[in-house]
């Protein structure tokens, strides 16, 4: 049995009324880059992030690629990089989950302002809101999704190693 970084994104948007349009999870991927990251800051007393960011992409990420080597990034209309603090602030329940430890983050909520941003078709772990940070891991999402003005979007992390 395979055995890892198993993370999930628990997705799901609101109407302006706070109506539940859709949810999803979607099951992530650690890619090279991240594996680095993990194992430079555990094992060889790496600098460790400051924090983690979660980022929406409308992109096909591969275990090869780079943070830098992602596009398709929302820039207009309220979007922005959702940063998790590492603290138990952006980490607030760490607990068994089937016998494995699990690390959960707090909800993140994205806001179309102005008008609608997307579509986008992944979404990303980062440990930056800007390209000069390091890509953790991402994961599609079962449709493109466009959050049209005055909607919102809520996620929710999860991750254990096995």
């Amino acid at each position: 049995m395979k055995k890892g970084w198993i993370g999930v994104f628990d997705l799901a948007a609101y109407n302006p009324a706070g109506q539940l349009l859709w949810r999803e999870q979607a099951p992530n991927a650690l890619v090279d880059e991240g594996e680095l990251l993990l194992l430079d800051v555990f094992l060889r007393a790496a600098a460790a992030p400051a924090g983690f960011f979660c980022r929406l992409y409308n992109d096909t990420p591969i275990e090869t690629d780079s943070l830098a080597a992602l596009t398709g990034e929302p820039a207009v209309n309220g979007y922005a990089a959702q940063a998790i603090e590492r603290s138990n602030v952006g980490w607030p329940t760490l607990a068994l989950d089937a016998g494995d430890y699990q690390a959960t983050s707090k909800e993140l909520t994205f806001t179309a302002t102005g008008g609608s941003w997307g579509p986008v078709t992944h979404c990303v772990l980062a440990t930056s809101s800007d390209n000069t940070g390091k890509l953790v891991s991402f994961a599609a999402l079962s449709t493109a999704r466009t959050l049209a003005a005055g909607e919102t979007l809520r996620i929710t992390y999860r991750v254990k190693l096995q």
